[in-house]
């Protein structure tokens, strides 16, 4: 039996495969989000999150909203 899964993202529903008994060989290990990222898509209510793994695309694009919806650009004197 296989240690890697085929897991569908919960939010656009993209088939990947979860290491999970691998984590630090995942490719969501890729993604570094910050403590208040992960609040963020935690508690998202686009879609009904349950918790699960998401694809690398999801990741990208919530952290990518995030830092523009919430973090304002460093300003450079």
């Amino acid at each position: 039996m296989s240690k890697h899964a085929a897991e569908g993202c919960p939010r656009c529903g993209q088939i990947f495969i979860c290491k999970v008994n691998s984590i630090l060989k995942c490719d969501c290990m890729q993604v570094r989000l910050t403590q208040q990222e992960v609040e963020y898509i935690r508690d998202l209510t686009e879609f009904d999150y349950d918790g699960s793994c998401l694809c690398m695309n999801c990741l990208v694009d919530l952290q990518a909203h995030y830092r523009s919806v919430y973090q304002t650009p460093a300003h450079h004197v």
